[in-house]
């Protein structure tokens, strides 16, 4: 079965859909029955997961030229499917396949600009509207597209994430004492509104009455990285990491006391079980599909209730039995997400899409 894989978003710092797309490439170059084209921008460098037996083809960096070049790739490769993501090209050869995360212009078009709000009500659309089959990584993402876009139930799959193996908790952590060091609250994503970062600066400001804490936000800078250091106005320590490495992210995860996700709106959050797998117990809120992704491993509060937050994290750093606990049931909610069972499931969805 020969595939055309948009995989323009590699290299691209694109926190969560570029981890989509490199553990999904990295799976399928397994499978015998997969012969894999990949597409990346120029200029792009090849990444080791890109080598051989993959086959890389190069497309403009421009969205519009990359769609055109993808359509006429589909037929110069003579591809049995094409799998794009978000965007689908407009005359593909064969079956397509569109990934579509979520649609969460639609649920909070306030977090959007209206430019890129009407590109990606039209242009998105319009792929889920095309495509042979649709993907997506929740079954919350999975109803908002049929119940918004009447989208056919049996033309979109739900297929959740995975979380890499590299993300392991210390084989001997140091047990967090208040009386020793300050709390050590991590949050992980893009520094963008809907990831609520100032509800979760005031809720760490609230904590820092009771003790010392250091909050580390590690994600793609923006706008707001200078809005959260002034937020919280000297009552506790904030670091803004912006992007780092894979190696780093680990390292972050297995360096803190607790994990923070307070979310407006999700279609997955990866960063939950990342940080679940490293053993780290979690805080993350009842928006979206995060309490499908966190079931029963996880504190679960309402991302508009600071004083919610801030209780959260101070009953994890006062109480050792939850931090204890939650730590157990993490490492066992995690190891559930394998990107191996992902791309299996997406082989599936091929073969039903080119039947």
């Amino acid at each position: 079965m020969r595939l055309l894989l948009d995989a323009h978003q590699l290299g691209r710092s694109q926190t969560g859909n570029e981890t989509y797309v490199r553990e999904l490439v990295r799976e399928l170059r397994l499978l015998s029955e997969l012969d894999i084209v990949a597409t990346v921008e120029d200029g792009q460098l090849p990444q080791g997961i890109l080598a051989p037996p993959v086959r890389i083809r190069r497309v403009p960096r421009n969205g519009l030229g990359r769609l055109a070049v993808l359509s006429l790739l589909s037929r110069q490769v003579r591809a049995d499917i094409t799998h794009a993501i978000y965007f689908l090209p407009p005359l593909v050869r064969g079956a397509s396949v569109v990934t579509i995360h979520d649609i969460s212009f639609e649920r909070h078009p306030e977090f959007f600009g209206r430019s890129s709000l009407w590109r990606d009500r039209l242009l998105i659309r319009d792929a889920a509207r095309r495509a042979t089959k649709i993907v997506t990584v929740s079954e919350t993402s999975r109803r908002d597209l049929i119940e918004l876009w009447r989208l056919s139930p049996d033309r979109v799959v739900a297929i959740p994430n995975g979380v890499s193996p590299s993300f392991q908790p210390l084989s001997d952590p140091t047990p967090f004492d208040p009386a020793v060091r300050a709390l050590r609250v991590l949050a992980v994503g893009t520094l963008q509104p809907r990831k609520n970062l100032p509800r979760l600066v005031d809720a760490v400001a609230l904590v820092a009455r009771e003790m010392p804490v250091e909050l580390r936000v590690v994600g793609p800078d923006c706008l707001q990285a200078k809005r959260i250091q002034d937020r919280l106005g000297g009552v506790a320590a904030v670091e803004i990491a912006g992007y780092v490495s894979d190696e780093q992210l680990v390292a972050e995860y297995q360096r803190a006391d607790v994990f923070v996700y307070p979310s407006l709106y999700e279609g997955f959050g990866l960063p939950i079980i990342e940080a679940m797998a490293s053993g780290i117990p979690v805080v993350t809120s009842t928006a979206g599909s995060l309490p499908e992704v966190a079931g029963d491993a996880a504190l679960i509060v309402d991302p508009l209730d600071v004083a919610a937050i801030a209780s959260a994290i101070y009953r994890i750093a006062s109480d050792s039995s939850l931090r204890e606990r939650l730590r157990t049931l993490g490492l066992a909610r995690s190891a559930q997400f394998t990107w191996r069972d992902a791309a299996r499931a997406h082989l599936d969805v091929y073969r039903e899409a080119i039947r």
